[in-house]
């Protein structure tokens, strides 16, 4: 059978022009199982969009249960068993032909259903994602070990210059801004507690509370949340402008192994650089603490120390420090794996940089759940 289209194919029509197709496929027999074929003739086709482009791949493509405009109440829903064969198709319809059919365009009738099933499509495919991404971590963190297992056999193969340039950039130069932030934030609790606390005349345990929350929660918390933000993001660009550049790809060439040379320094300087780093930042909660407590209470600083001393046990140190080593390596290997991750576009650099800094966040915060409920659960 020869279908000859005319005149405009676009969304005004697509509704009626898909319940006539309906109604000649089935009239001739075509959708029966028949062995007849369909050859339909575009050159009279004067304008062309999606939806008109879709509703012709229907015939071309045979896709049984895409309707674009409602098609459960028309009177036919008839579907080709054999592809039918386009002719004068010009030049501008054939691209846009190629392109809904590649792209799988749906017109405007089955966005209804599509918006039913998009919450579960889009969860199932972040599901997915992130079960890919974590198998890359972990990929990574063998890759580091095996490394590492490398370097322990032949320690003239560590790169120790790289790894003190990462320990004094992820490290020492972090100090500043780590210890204003904990100063800032340890005077902020001490305020809000010792106003609390005053309703029922108990000022002077404020001190308590900043002493317990710093070295459990605040000192570790604010530290990690800073070293993300700023060495994660670091490592993501680092690494990621070295892909752009197919530095890595030279490095292959010459037989490095970029594991070995950008990873693992990075990996070990953080290791090393936020422990230190949470202990001043621990400290200097307590020196802001101590600032709202002197203004404040009128404590005297021996007072303030004694108090300190009486709070402070060696566990609430050790909670806060056992962590570091945890989020220190996921912040690290987060970092390293985006910027790996990074296409030779400069879109992409700055995509995977935001990533690094959201992940890096978000598994920080994660860790340090996950090791408070864990160890108040076994007593420490």
């Amino acid at each position: 059978m020869r279908l000859a289209l005319h005149g405009r194919w676009t969304i005004d029509g697509a509704a009626r022009l898909e319940r006539l197709l309906d109604r000649l496929v089935a009239r001739a027999g075509l959708d029966a199982g028949n062995a007849g074929t369909l050859a339909v003739d575009l050159s009279a086709v004067r304008e062309l969009d999606t939806a008109g482009a879709w509703l012709i791949n229907r015939l071309r493509h045979p896709a049984p249960g895409l309707r674009p405009c409602g098609a459960a109440n028309t009177e036919a829903s008839a579907t080709l068993t054999a592809p039918a064969t386009l002719t004068g198709v010009r030049s501008d319809h054939a691209l846009l032909l190629e392109l809904v059919a590649a792209n799988g365009a749906q017109a405007p009738g089955g966005q209804s259903r599509a918006r039913g099933t998009t919450l579960i499509s889009d969860l199932g495919r972040g599901t997915g994602d992130t079960a890919r991404y974590l198998h890359a971590l972990i990929a990574l963190l063998g890759a580091v070990l095996a490394g590492l297992g490398r370097a322990f056999v032949r320690p003239r193969s560590f790169r120790l210059q790289p790894f003190v340039h990462h320990l004094d950039h992820a490290g020492l130069r972090a100090v500043p801004i780590v210890a204003l932030i904990c100063v800032l934030i340890g005077a902020v609790v001490m305020q809000q507690g010792a106003s609390q606390l005053a309703a029922y005349g108990a000022e002077v345990y404020a001190v308590e509370l900043v002493a317990i929350l710093s070295l459990r929660e605040i000192g570790v918390l604010l530290t990690a949340i800073l070293v993300a933000g700023r060495t994660a993001s670091a490592f993501t660009a680092e690494i990621g402008a070295m892909k752009m550049r197919e530095e890595i790809d030279a490095m292959r060439t010459l037989d490095i192994e970029p594991v070995a040379a950008l990873v693992i320094p990075r990996v070990l300087a953080l290791l090393i650089a936020v422990p230190l780093l949470v202990f001043v930042a621990d400290v200097m909660c307590l020196v802001g603490g101590w600032v709202v407590a002197s203004v404040r209470l009128g404590m005297e600083p021996f007072d303030y120390l004694l108090r300190l001393q009486d709070a402070i046990e060696p566990r609430h140190l050790f909670v806060g420090l056992i962590k570091t080593p945890a989020i220190a390596l996921a912040i690290a290997l987060i970092g390293c794996l985006e910027g790996l991750r990074t296409a030779g576009s400069a879109e992409s650099l700055g995509q995977h940089v935001t990533g690094a800094v959201v992940k890096a966040i978000f598994v920080v915060i994660v860790l340090d759940a996950i090791f408070a409920l864990f160890l108040l659960a076994i007593g420490l």
